[in-house]
């Protein structure tokens, strides 16, 4: 719980602008809930937290909840590397597949695609603001 602040706010301020143009409102009590439920990783660079990691793990699947770079450290691999690391750990634990979801809108579904992401078959999460994606591990 010592990194729930930072997680949260990180969270919460890199996904606003996508909550506010869905008409979606942000609710910190789910958060929470979630936080307590994943698998929750903070990534530092030089003693300062600048990225977030949370997985859980369902089946034969690690879900990725969550890969957050804070403003400043984009685009010098830290989500690349937070990705691999999930696929790494997949792969240790004998898992299938790793899955996450991203809004339509977010420049971050690149990177999944050019990680092996793609979309996973006619769910829920297709509908709307948000894709369902998946890749073997």
């Amino acid at each position: 719980m010592d990194d729930f602040e930072f997680a949260e706010a990180l969270t919460r301020n890199n996904m606003g602008g996508y909550y506010r143009r869905h008409h979606l409102v942000w609710r910190g009590d789910l958060f929470l809930g979630s936080w307590r439920e994943s698998e929750n990783f903070i990534l530092e660079v030089e003693g300062q937290p600048i990225g977030v990691l949370r997985i859980t793990q369902e089946g034969d699947s690690l879900h990725i909840r969550d890969v957050q770079i804070a403003e400043g450290h984009r685009r010098l691999g830290a989500g690349t590397y937070l990705l691999d690391i999930s696929h790494q750990w997949a792969r240790e634990r004998g898992l299938r597949e790793l899955q996450l979801r991203v809004f339509v809108d977010n420049p971050a579904a690149r990177l999944y695609q050019r990680k092996g992401y793609k979309l996973a078959g006619p769910r829920l999460a297709q509908l709307g603001a948000i894709r369902h994606l998946a890749r073997r591990v």
